[in-house]
């Protein structure tokens, strides 16, 4: 049988892991045991950060939301509760980005849900959220045809 030398391979592996662990302190940089250490512990940090990301920045966004609406004397939680109702659908980054970069849209945008909100304490009118509501709701879809019936006009054309 003849005889493996395997050098190179292992050595192209150790060259793949340590440059992974560049810009690492100490010997976890340079050492391999150290460094392969390092490098797992960097992938499940940065597989868990991934998801925390997304938390963070959805905090960030209804923070500024928050504060911008507290300019206007209105609470967050009623701002977004008049979004609903005023039939406004836009995301909480956008509005986010609307409020810190765009205060006089968001100001308009603060408005129109003042408008449609019922005044503080009093409760809204049901028969008229429903009405609101089963309307929108209730909005019919483009009705599609079967894809026989298109196959015969093509045909007869």
């Amino acid at each position: 049988m003849p005889r493996v030398k395997r050098g190179v391979a292992g050595h192209a592996r150790h060259k793949k892991l340590l440059k992974l662990t560049k810009g690492f302190r100490g010997k976890r940089k340079n050492v391999f045991k150290l460094a392969k250490n390092a490098a797992m512990k960097a992938g499940e940090n940065a597989y868990r950060d991934r998801r925390l990301k997304k938390r963070s920045f959805h905090q960030l966004w209804i923070l500024r939301i928050n504060a911008a609406c507290r300019e206007h004397e209105l609470r967050y939680s009623r701002f977004i509760y008049g979004l609903e109702l005023a039939g406004i659908r836009i995301n909480r980054k956008m509005l986010a980005e609307l409020a810190v970069n765009h205060p006089n849209v968001f100001m308009q945008i603060v408005e129109e849900v003042k408008k449609v909100l019922p005044k503080e304490g009093e409760s809204p009118d049901l028969d008229d959220l429903r009405k609101r509501f089963s309307k929108s709701a209730a909005k019919p879809a483009a009705k599609k045809e079967p894809a026989a019936k298109k196959e015969e006009e093509k045909t007869e054309a």
